[in-house]
């Protein structure tokens, strides 16, 4: 096991034991089926582009900066869509990213991937010649094959960009997929070990496989690392920011606290499930809602946490059939919630939460919220509410189909 310490690819191996829940012993000096990294040196791959407006085949995540949202296109880039006439969205362009999978948003900057490098955009000077930033090296995507179990040969990166996977025999094996708890093999997002970014306060915090590693925005095309915790053998869900901490979730159940100013450690709960998506409300409340992108074995429910610092624990205080959610946003007392049955509203001003409302008007991913407007994705269009007249009775402002 020293060995597997030495080198970047062997540790990415030992990581991956570390979430296995099979005792299968390697086949180590034998032929095995397995699976070859597909590399890549086209120097494409790191162009970043801004191009006119194309169809939405594949539409994810929404971002809002200003006027405009930004709609996630699957490892394609970003849809900007200006609203400054709400009721009139008009797509303005398309951010190619080629790999992207993660972005987050301080000011009027864009920070995300483009494969394993870490790029920072002025989203006010989106052009044709418009100036990239680039970290290379950050993080480590596509390093092991969907197959659950599978064995593969190591990612070796002076070869390239990894852009995909083939059979193909391994002799001497030294490298297996993780099994992640509730993985069935059919978990895209598990191709990928990136558990997310997150930027605030002129800070920028993501994980690679050894580190949560954070960042000064003090030049925002420039980010310096200011800080760094190792994390090492332990298998990170994803990170967030949490009651003014930086939290991250392990699949060991634990869901451990960093300062935000120098990633000292600020606690940490026992009982968190990579199963849930964590929302940070008031002092002591948290609320959940089934991880989509992890497992599907949580119900169709908004669940209620008491935080307990006693006893460091997470422990179950109320809970509300929505649907199954995509994810959520506050504004005061209400939570707004994306779910297969439409735009529900939730009144947690109790000691448990309310449905104060519920619009069942399609199935939804995703939301976001710039003030008093709401942005909902579902499978064919971006949908506009505003909850300036009524926060219980948001209002149909527009809709912009794919």
């Amino acid at each position: 096991m020293t060995r597997l310490l030495l080198t970047y690819v062997l540790l990415a191996t030992c990581c991956m034991l570390a979430g296995c829940d099979y005792d299968d012993p390697w086949r180590r000096g034998e032929e095995v089926d397995g699976y070859a990294p597909i590399y890549s040196v086209d120097p494409m791959l790191r162009h970043i582009s801004f191009q006119t407006p194309r169809k939405t085949v594949n539409g994810g995540k929404l971002f809002t900066a200003g006027t405009n949202v930004l709609q996630e296109e699957a490892d394609s880039g970003l849809h900007i869509i200006s609203y400054q006439d709400p009721a009139h969205p008009i797509k303005t362009g398309f951010l190619r990213i080629p790999g992207f999978q993660v972005a987050a948003i301080e000011g009027d900057y864009l920070y995300a991937n483009n494969y394993n490098d870490l790029i920072i955009i002025s989203l006010k000077a989106l052009s044709t010649n418009m100036t990239v930033g680039r970290i290379a090296d950050v993080w480590k995507q596509l390093d092991y094959p969907r197959e659950a179990h599978a064995y593969f040969e190591c990612v070796d990166p002076a070869k390239g960009v990894v852009v995909g996977w083939r059979r193909a025999k391994i002799k001497n094996p030294q490298c297996r997929r993780q099994q992640l708890i509730s993985d069935d093999g059919r978990d895209s997002e598990n191709t990928r070990n990136n558990a997310g970014l997150v930027v605030s306060n002129g800070k920028l915090y993501l994980v690679n496989l050894e580190f949560v590693t954070m960042y000064s925005l003090a030049s925002p095309m420039q980010p310096v690392i200011t800080g760094a915790r190792n994390v090492t053998g332990k298998l990170v869900d994803s990170i967030f920011l949490f009651k003014g901490s930086l939290a991250v979730t392990l699949y060991n159940g634990f869901l451990d606290l960093y300062d935000t100013a120098g990633l000292d450690d600020a606690g940490y709960y026992n009982g968190a499930s990579e199963c849930e998506k964590y929302f940070s409300v008031g002092d002591t409340a948290a609320y959940a809602i089934p991880n989509r992108y992890q497992c599907n074995t949580m119900g169709p429910y908004l669940t209620q946490y008491e935080l307990r610092r006693d006893t460091n624990a997470i422990i179950k205080s109320g809970e509300l059939e929505v649907g199954m959610a995509g994810n959520l946003v506050q504004a005061g007392q209400y939570l707004y919630i994306a779910s297969d049955v439409g735009l529900v509203t939730v009144n947690i001003a109790g000691p448990t939460p309310v449905k104060a409302g519920q619009l069942n008007d399609g199935r939804y991913q995703d939301i976001a919220i710039n003030g008093d407007l709401l942005f909902l994705h579902g499978r064919e269009q971006v949908v506009c509410y505003s909850i300036a007249t009524s926060p219980v009775s948001p209002a149909l402002i527009s809709k912009l189909p794919y």
